[in-house]
């Protein structure tokens, strides 16, 4: 093999619109604020049969049916989120069964960098021979970790996947350079404990570590409930800044390291999480805004699954074509950050085997 792109793109967006104005009826707030600060007016908010298994196994079969592939061509899944459906098993693992799949499969925690980090992570499991086709895939349920009391936070964030199908393709297409950060300092930055051990312990139900005896279950939310928070809360103006000058910095490192720069890019697509960080860095790295695209006013912030959403509309539309230098580019909690430059060759794999390009031996992943 000498590299690896994406091939086809997914999406699934659940179809419940929730619009500014019936947030009005609730909150402290109107349509006007919402947008002036963020570009958001409407987000999709997963129903009550609706997981993230389910929404992932929709975009992986609308990104197959696009490329003409089944199930069982993928043999390595990866699935970027921050709102697991439960602690274990890892919906990779689930999917892998819906879709007949077979491989490794693994799901990654990195905030709304999640989905660059799973790129980047099935680039090299595929250059090391672990696999030939993968599905890395970007799920989230926000909606349902947000405090819906608290304006500052809820009014960002929707519910959605998107997917990534990566194959084969020559030297000099597909990913020519990655990029993957995390500054530890800024864990506080963005943070929600709902469902983690720690609040799971709160509750009782498990074993009282000094002494052993099973403690008895407690009440939900009550007077010994630790005072564990469990929504998502954040510092705008840290992350805001932190994305600015992280966001600049990818397009610059990432075009530096294959001899372009910027504006040899034809189009950028950034996480989705406010449009005035966009634009922020567009003025920034002295690009016109056009240049990055933005659907955040459809979607709001769907956390890991922003940037194949982006993506997958942006291929729709035609913003993408073939030949094509393309930049991803994510930020989220941890702080994370990653990026990846692709050329665009979705059609790389059939003109290798048409100039009898020898594939990819896998090895074993024992």
């Amino acid at each position: 093999m000498d590299n690896v792109t994406i091939s086809a793109c997914g999406k699934y967006v659940p179809p419940h619109v929730l619009h500014n104005r019936e947030l009005e009826d609730i909150l402290d707030t109107s349509h006007a604020w919402i947008k002036e600060r963020t570009g958001i007016e409407e987000r999709r908010v997963a129903g009550p049969d609706e997981d993230n298994l389910n929404l992932s196994l929709r975009a992986c079969r609308d990104a197959l049916s696009r490329a003409g592939r089944r199930g069982e061509d993928i043999d390595l899944i990866i699935v970027a989120t921050t709102t697991a459906d439960r602690m274990c098993p890892a919906i990779a693992c689930s999917l892998q069964k819906e879709l007949g799949a077979k491989g490794p499969a693994l799901d990654i925690s990195a905030g709304c960098s999640g989905f660059v980090y799973g790129l980047i992570v099935a680039l090299h499991l595929m250059r090391g021979g672990m696999a030939k086709r993968a599905a890395v895939v970007g799920t989230e349920t926000m909606t349902r970790i947000v405090d819906w009391r608290d304006r500052s936070t809820c009014v960002l964030f929707g519910d959605g996947a998107g997917v990534a199908l990566l194959d084969q393709c020559l030297s000099g297409e597909g990913m020519l350079s990655a990029c993957l950060g995390a500054w530890g300092e800024g864990d506080r930055h963005i943070h929600a404990a709902g469902g983690g051990a720690c609040m799971m312990a709160s509750l009782g139900g498990g074993l009282d570590g000094r002494n052993g005896k099973l403690k008895s279950l407690l009440p939900f939310l009550d007077d010994r409930w630790s005072g564990i928070y469990p929504f998502v809360r954040m510092d705008g103006k840290e992350v805001f800044r932190f994305a600015v000058g992280k966001l600049s910095g990818i397009v610059e490192d990432l075009s530096a390291e294959v001899g372009v720069v910027p504006e040899d890019v034809k189009l950028i697509v950034p996480h989705q999480a406010n449009n005035r960080i966009i634009e922020a860095t567009a003025r920034k790295l002295r690009l016109p805004v056009e240049r990055f695209f933005m659907n955040i006013e459809r979607y709001g912030n769907t956390s890991a699954a922003s940037i194949p959403i982006a993506m997958d509309e942006a291929l729709s539309m035609g913003r993408i074509e073939t030949g094509d230098l393309v930049i991803l580019a994510g930020f989220g909690a941890g702080l994370t950050w990653g990026g990846v430059l692709l050329r665009w060759a979705d059609e790389a794999r059939s003109r290798m085997e048409k100039e009898g390009e020898k594939p990819m031996e896998v090895k074993s992943a024992r």
